[in-house]
């Protein structure tokens, strides 16, 4: 075991992941947290140096904060994209140059490596790394939760939505699309229509059950919260699509989580879902914002499940985004700094 430098904005969930990759990689991680234990730029600068007195490598995320604020701190510096960040960056026009001086960078989507390589930085340098799935805890076709529980028929599709409630999600378009879906010709009047699963929470949680008050769909929409990891596989493996309208994301967990247990993802055309969401082969796509297309493929998605896209699906995530298999990829980045 040797020792690195674990440098973040915060403390939660990810960061968690991110200390035990480190750990299951044989690196000992001093983590220095801002806030907690810097109170701002130069603080940080000061304790990631003194934890890093010794050349151990420091791992370091989001860029667009800690990350750009330890850049020619005199420490072996591997930057850690988080979400959007780069995308932020490159979308206000922030000379992203800085990113040369790095000892690497890690980053997990298709399009923030083109944006990386677009300020100059050496294609060896750059470690494509997606958050990835636990295959053993999302199996294809795997247990489902019992309808009960939610609250819903027990044959009735499911359409699932697991985002924050705000407004760069776009939740709202989904309900608006969801309420629009028509119930198929000639479906016997015993088979339930389609409900909608909204998990999460966010600033627009009240705004959201108003709107499905407004459209009529509050009967067929459950809010259930904040969904515990151990309770996601069972979910989406039970839902009869997963889908996200968000306006811009890196690899999203989830939507790989999806993926992975055989379930129909529905996303919207964002370069970061287009890294691994070919419409008609491991998923569908529509138009960021296009409620009328959003609902055609809902339609046709709850009406007709669809078995080649998942099975492609399931071995896109195998093949590029098992977790366990890709921590190599994180030793690899740690050493080379």
């Amino acid at each position: 075991m040797s020792g690195c430098v674990y440098a973040t904005a915060g403390w939660g969930i990810h960061d968690a992941r991110w200390v035990g990759a480190l750990q299951d990689v044989g690196r000992v991680p001093v983590v220095v947290s801002l806030g907690r234990d810097a109170a701002d730029a130069d603080d940080l600068r000061r304790a990631v140096s003194a934890a890093a007195a010794d050349g151990r490598p420091v791992l370091a995320g989001p860029l667009d904060t800690v990350t750009r604020d330890l850049v020619d701190s005199g420490v072996r510096l591997v930057g850690l994209s988080w979400g959007y960040d780069l995308h932020d960056l490159h979308r206000d026009g922030v000379d992203l140059t800085w990113l040369t001086r790095l000892d690497g960078l890690i980053l997990d989507s298709e399009a923030n490596r083109l944006i990386a390589l677009a300020a100059g930085v050496e294609p060896e340098r750059i470690t494509f790394l997606p958050w990835g799935v636990d295959l053993a805890t999302f199996t294809f076709h795997g247990p489902w939760v019992d309808a009960f529980q939610l609250g819903v028929p027990p044959h009735a599709p499911l359409v699932v939505s697991l985002r924050g409630h705000e407004p760069i999600y776009r939740v709202a378009d989904i309900l608006a699309a969801f309420a629009r879906v028509p119930r198929p010709d000639g479906l016997h009047e015993d088979v339930p229509d389609p409900y909608l699963i909204v998990g999460h929470t966010g600033s627009l949680t009240q705004a959201l059950r108003q709107q499905a008050s407004d459209l009529g769909i509050a009967a067929r929409t459950r809010f259930i919260g904040s969904v515990p990891e151990a309770e996601l596989a069972p979910l989406l493996g039970r839902a009869a699509c997963y889908v996200t309208a968000a306006e811009v994301d890196g690899t999203s967990v989830t939507l790989l989580q999806a993926m992975a247990c055989g379930t129909p993802v529905v996303a919207s055309a964002t370069p970061g879902n287009l890294g691994w969401i070919v419409d008609g082969a491991t998923g569908f796509t529509f138009p960021t914002g296009d409620v009328a297309a959003l609902t055609d493929v809902l339609g046709r998605v709850t009406a007709d499940y669809p078995t080649g896209v998942v099975l492609r699906a399931r071995e896109r995530v195998v093949a590029d985004a098992d977790w366990q298999a890709n921590l190599s990829r994180l030793r690899r980045a740690m050493d080379a700094a």
